[in-house]
């Protein structure tokens, strides 16, 4: 089987230990926790047993060591994850308010995963490469959408292109441009994965039917809607399957998204049954959010419940 590349942020998470804790007065957090959108989706798909591989950057310090231990510990390839020494590694804080938002701010333009040039994409070799995701959240610069748009350029044929947009209104607030960039890779996708937000968002503000539909026009075949705590849905042109919930407590929920599609794709490419695919993933986003580390609880199949 071919690898499932991902190109994005590889970062550490620092988050608020109580919720409704301010970035505006000092406070206590908790980390380093493994993370970055991408990062976590791919460590996923590993864990599932598919081959995955993440092109990134990390400083040449303890945070970028703490999270390549974690990923090539878990079969991820991570030769093409630069490690500088003039730059550090991302680092993301979080906080968690008491209406179930988050509030991020990130360090990754001038960060490692911020130095990557269209030359290190064209030194990847496509052949071995039979499914590229992207990550909204990884569009965070005007040269991360060139470099995604010139991947796209040099895929082969039979490569499939699957799409989280993961909206991050700090990032896209800092440029709205990228806003736009991001709505031509959804219509490049094959398989895409959102919230009913983030399908309004891509849509122009369409109501939900009216996106569907705009996404089957698009060539989309397949539309996995994230509901968090309520579950998920899958929408084909002719079909709708709803899993509720797979109870878990919630004790962190960051990065289940990713965690959840991660999953998704690695049985895609497994060729799995749609509904299989969705039943694992929904527990593997489950799984997710039950302990503290938006890494921490990705799983591998045999940790699946009968």
């Amino acid at each position: 089987m071919k690898k499932v590349l991902v190109i994005g942020e590889i970062l550490v998470e620092i988050m608020a230990d109580k919720v409704d804790q301010s970035f505006l007065d000092t406070g206590s957090f908790t980390g380093p926790f493994p993370s970055g959108a991408p990062a976590i989706f791919i460590d996923q798909v590993a864990k599932f047993g598919v081959p995955a591989a993440i092109l990134s950057g990390v400083g040449d310090d303890d945070f970028g060591k703490l999270c390549l231990d974690r990923l090539s510990g878990d079969g991820v390839d991570t030769a093409a994850v630069k490690q500088l020494r003039e730059r550090a590694t991302g680092v993301a804080f979080i906080r968690y308010n008491s209406d179930g938002s988050r509030n991020f701010i990130y360090h990754i333009d001038n960060a490692a995963c911020g130095s990557l040039t269209e030359e290190d994409v064209r030194a990847l070799d496509w052949n071995q490469i039979g499914a590229f995701h992207i990550m909204g959240s990884s569009i965070f610069s005007q040269e991360m959408y060139r470099i995604h748009k010139a991947v796209l350029e040099m895929l082969p044929e039979d490569c499939i292109v699957t799409f989280d947009p993961n909206v991050r209104p700090e990032i896209l607030s800092r440029d709205p441009q990228l806003s736009d960039l991001m709505q031509e890779f959804f219509g490049r996708s094959e398989l895409v994965f959102a919230t009913e937000e983030e399908l309004e968002f891509l849509t122009d503000g369409a109501s939900f039917e009216d996106a569907l539909k705009l996404c089957f026009s698009k060539g989309i075949k397949t539309v996995v809607v994230k509901r968090g705590a309520r579950g998920a849905s899958l929408f084909t042109v002719d079909t709708r399957l709803d899993q509720g919930p797979y109870p878990k407590e919630n004790i962190d929920p960051t990065g289940a998204g990713d965690t959840f599609a991660g999953a998704f794709v690695a049985g895609y490419l497994k060729d799995w049954p749609l509904e299989k695919c969705l039943t694992n993933a929904n527990i593997a986003g489950a799984f997710a959010v039950s302990v503290r580390g938006p890494m921490s609880g990705t799983i591998t199949l045999e940790e699946i419940p009968e």
